[in-house]
């Protein structure tokens, strides 16, 4: 690791470590190897006192960004699972959800993101979902992508559903959104999935060379001094 890059995680592991959340009041289940926990407002905190130095993700997928809305502060939009039109029913046989599925070029894109800030894989990631139950899962996936520094925002952007009250199954406990933090319904194209996706990417990187990967022979003698000298 750079002396720069591990002068930096340094800093920000101590100006977080005396407000972090204790790993004792975050539930067992959503536990990460890095056990870097953050409330909403303290991830508000970090990223806007050192925006050049962390990467904040939203790993919700395109759908509940579109119609929810998402953290001003956020860097890219980087879905941890994606929907798909499969239906799973509920054990009650009366509700159910559609599927989710993992995203395979979860980590990769990640980089990609880390990358456009001039970050590598030991610079600070915050990872921020809806409620903080989806965090942990991307973070244990970073962990065994050999990321080092990953912090879970551990209420969500939504916070949990109400379980009793007029209220009961709104998402009104906790989170980003209820703590009256910056959000906004109008995304912006630089933090959207389309500029951090592996495959997408390569595709542009195609288009641009259509001979893909590699160059033709006649078009390398074309540019090559010494081609055109042995065709002479």
């Amino acid at each position: 690791m750079h002396p720069r890059h591990l002068l930096l995680t340094a800093l920000l592991l101590f100006s977080t470590s005396a407000h972090a959340v204790d790993k004792q009041d975050v539930k067992k289940k959503w536990h990460t190897p890095f056990d870097l926990y953050l409330d909403p407002q303290e991830a508000f905190e970090m990223v806007t006192s050192r925006p050049q130095e962390t990467l904040f993700i939203d790993v919700r997928n395109q759908p509940e960004v579109h119609y929810i809305g998402m953290a001003e502060q956020v860097d890219a939009n980087i879905p941890y699972m994606f929907d798909s039109l499969e239906w799973k029913s509920k054990k009650d046989g009366i509700h159910g959800t559609f599927r989710k599925k993992r995203n395979p070029d979860f980590e990769a894109a990640v980089v990609n993101a880390l990358e456009s800030k001039s970050l590598g894989k030991e610079g600070p990631v915050i990872i921020i979902c809806t409620s903080g139950s989806r965090a942990p899962y991307a973070a244990r996936a970073l962990h065994k992508a050999g990321f080092t520094t990953v912090y879970t925002q551990v209420e969500g952007f939504e916070g949990i559903k109400a379980k009793s009250g007029e209220n009961k199954g709104k998402r009104l406990v906790n989170g980003w959104k209820n703590a009256g933090l910056p959000w906004n319904y109008k995304l912006q194209t630089k933090k959207m999935y389309v500029n951090f996706d592996p495959k997408l990417i390569e595709t542009k990187k195609q288009s641009i060379m259509p001979w893909g990967k590699e160059m033709p022979k006649k078009m390398m003698d074309m540019f090559d001094p010494k081609g055109k000298e042995a065709e002479k």
